[in-house]
């Protein structure tokens, strides 16, 4: 994922003058960090007079034109990268007649050109440098000039009603030059249409994919301001100029005479999609099925249903037979897309994700059976996951339409929970991000917790260690709103992730990713661990060598004899032969969601190892246990010790890697947990992490401490904070008596 990030560079700016306005008055904006295709990290200014955004780089701009993109660009283009109703939009904003001539500067594929020829009737040329303006030139059967409008001889001189460019200016590094060199192409009453992205994007506070969208590092020097382009078209010479800033781009209508009424959005989609008809019936796969995408897609946006089947109808059996993808047998084409290391849209379209969902949408229309829609929307979430991941910069549909994917998925999946479709549990999951193959590796099935729609830094750290160790992390993260996007920017180390509807605790979380993921049952071993536990990373190391050297079927970690003997479950391992136990995996697979924690522990956690040894014929090892720890101690002598609490140190000084969150957020037993800093710090964990996890706040629970006296006697210090920023002020509170009273025994003394 490319870093961008707000707020001062250390850059010295090269670029120093504004490329809208000329102002050399600029503040540092914001710097975006160094990609697979572009290794240089780029710094952006924001001008202090027109508010435009610029690169400040010596060279900014790769282009299109290097070695291995514009090959391969113009699939993803015409498959779903190019906008058609978008690009056509401003056109038909015009309150005009349509018709006239028309120059496309910069016109791609030649999508435009192709339109105007085809519908309306009128002139059309396009002008475009790129190797698929070529390929446009080819397919499309269109007038495309392979050259700048500066170079092409034979354009000069004559006059066109419409001259037109889409994203382009941003392209050029001095855009005053441009405009001026198009408008001679421009008849003397004609209308210049341009669109341009917005600088209003840029804020923090936008969201990831649009701010990577507007930016596009590698490809454009500025982002412009409504002001700069309506000062910039006023200067070349236009008396009548609107700019219309829609938030993520503008768009511009430029001439010397009166402007006809421009009215807002695109309302001309009879002929739009009655162009896409034609469009379908290209004898280029490509542009064939790009154009049946689009159509079934916008017709079932526009709530024209029937029309959407019918292209449905026909794009299922093209891209079956061209690309071997069934949307009938859907679970048949998926391990290539889970497979592939890179967009390859020559093979793997780029609309395979975003199609994949209107399928589901259209069968849901016939009737299809529930299970048949959510195998094709739970493809469609991890398919459109993948390809954001693979390239964020060209997934622009799949960064929007996922969301709503995982709605549809939810609304199904609720109708399928009252279907009595889902089995034990009831509540919505999906894949979001599919690992790579797992088999005869160490899998962490990993069960978190997130009121944030983001693992915090302590939880990360805990999951990048077991990465390096060797240890493969699929996590199960249980949300209380699976419908809003969670984000995975800092979870690059987790092979897999899978999103659940939060309910029932650690076990069905657990569970909700074995289920969905039944490649897990073929690792070397897998650890099931949780969130409740701090990691020490100088010690996790040596620790699980000890693991993986043991023989035993299952391995625990700690044991507990309160209640009935169990291992406790923040941590424990199952081995290969564990993994092949038929019964095993039925039981992991399918475990209901219950209502309460104590409901939880009765059931699964005080009963696992019992399971384990009796109902599947396992062995079992505890690496700690009570016998050893406390040798020649009676059992009921430490039958009711919680020992992750009150022989945390002791533990730790054993080498256990551990420390409960509960413990230091909690204290329910009121251990010595004052050293705890240092503990931390000697083992390699963070205090500083360790302390933001704890003063998150969690869903359900009162911010109050272990005794509730703070919040009564400090109500208004206490309202709205943590837990564990309540007890770190007792625990300070504590300190401080402590030291006034060894002061009082020495002066005594």
């Amino acid at each position: 994922m490319i870093k961008i990030e707000f707020g001062e560079h250390n850059f010295s700016a090269l670029r120093k003058h504004c490329p809208m306005c000329g102002a050399v008055e600029s503040s540092p904006l914001l710097r975006v960090g160094a990609s697979s295709f572009d290794p240089q990290e780029l710094c952006m200014n924001s001008c202090r007079k027109c508010g435009t955004a610029y690169f400040v780089n010596e060279q900014p701009v790769l282009g299109y034109n290097y070695e291995g993109f514009e090959q391969n660009y113009w699939f993803n283009y015409v498959q779903n990268g190019a906008g058609i109703s978008a690009m056509l939009e401003p056109l038909f904003s015009l309150e005009k007649e349509k018709s006239g001539s028309l120059l496309d500067i910069g016109c791609g594929f030649g999508f435009v050109p192709h339109f105007w020829k085809e519908m309306i009737g009128g002139e059309a040329v396009g002008l475009e440098m790129s190797s698929y303006g070529r390929v446009g030139a080819e397919k499309l059967g269109v007038n495309i000039v392979p050259k700048y409008y500066s170079e092409a001889a034979e354009l000069h001189g004559k006059k066109f009603d419409y001259v037109y460019s889409s994203e382009v200016i941003e392209h050029v590094e001095n855009p005053e030059a441009f405009i001026k060199e198009i408008s001679q192409a421009l008849a003397d009453d004609g209308i210049l249409v341009l669109t341009t992205p917005s600088a209003s994007v840029l804020l923090p506070s936008s969201d990831y994919l649009l701010l990577l969208a507007t930016l596009s590092p590698g490809f454009h020097f500025f982002v412009s301001s409504a002001d700069a382009m309506r000062d910039l078209l006023l200067r070349c010479g236009f008396e009548h100029v609107v700019v219309h800033d829609a938030g993520h781009r503008l768009f511009v209508w430029a001439s010397r005479v009166e402007l006809p009424t421009i009215n807002e959005g695109f309302s001309d989609w009879p002929i739009y999609l009655d162009y896409l008809e034609k469009l379908s019936e290209n004898a280029d796969q490509h542009v064939a099925s790009g154009a049946l995408y689009r159509a079934m897609k916008d017709c079932y946006n526009l709530g024209y249903f029937e029309r959407a089947n019918g292209f449905y109808q026909k794009f299922k059996p093209l891209v079956r037979e061209k690309f071997d993808i069934d949307f009938d047998a859907v679970e048949k084409p998926l391990p290539r897309l889970r497979a592939r290391k890179d967009l390859d849209n020559e093979n793997f379209p780029s609309w395979i994700g975003c199609s994949l969902l209107y399928a589901g949408l259209i069968e849901g229309l016939n009737d299809s059976s529930l299970d048949k829609q959510l195998r094709l929307i739970s493809a469609s979430i991890e398919t459109m996951q993948k390809e954001i991941e693979l390239a964020a910069q060209f997934a622009g549909e799949p960064a929007y339409f996922i969301n709503m994917a995982i709605k549809t998925h939810a609304e199904i999946s609720d109708k399928a929970a009252k279907a009595g479709m889902l089995g034990a549990d009831t509540n919505q999951a999906f894949i979001l991000r599919h690992p790579d193959d797992l088999k005869n590796k160490d899998v962490c099935v990993f069960a978190a917790y997130s009121s944030h729609l983001r693992l915090t830094g302590a939880v990360v750290d805990y999951i990048d260690n077991l990465k390096a160790n060797g240890v493969e992390v699929v996590l199960s993260i249980a949300v209380d709103d699976p419908t809003k996007p969670f984000d995975l920017s800092n979870l690059s180390s987790a092979s897999g992730v899978v999103i659940r509807k939060n309910g029932g605790f650690d076990f069905p979380t657990w569970s909700s990713g074995l289920r969905l993921l039944p490649e897990i049952w073929g690792a070397r071993r897998v650890f099931l661990a949780n969130d409740s536990m701090f990691l020490l990373p100088n010690l996790l190391p040596d620790f699980l060598e000890q693991m993986r050297s043991q023989d035993a079927d299952f391995v625990g970690v700690t044991e507990s004899f309160q209640q009935a003997h169990h291992a406790q479950s923040y941590f424990v391992m199952f081995q290969e032969n564990a993994l092949r136990e038929p019964g095993l995996q039925s039981y992991l697979s399918n475990l209901p969601v219950l209502s309460s924690k104590e409901e939880v522990i009765q059931a699964f956690e005080l009963t696992l190892l019992s399971r384990v040894r009796f109902d599947f014929g396992l062995s079992h090892k505890i690496m700690y246990p009570m016998e050893e720890l406390f040798p020649g101690a009676r059992q009921e002598e430490y039958g009711n010790l919680n020992i992750t609490h009150t022989y945390w140190d002791y533990l730790v000084g054993r080498g256990f890697p551990f420390v409960k969150v509960e413990l230091l957020r909690d204290n329910p037993i009121k251990s010595n947990i004052l050293q705890w800093r240092f503990v931390f710090e000697k083992s390699g964990c963070s205090i500083d992490k360790a302390v933001q996890h704890m003063s998150t706040p969690r869903a359900g629970r009162l911010t109050v401490p272990a005794g509730e006296s703070a919040a009564k006697e400090h109500p208004k210090k206490t309202k709205g904070r943590s837990e564990f920023q309540i007890i770190l002020s007792e625990l300070n509170r504590v300190r401080l008596n402590a030291r006034r009273r060894r002061r009082e025994r020495r002066h005594e003394s």
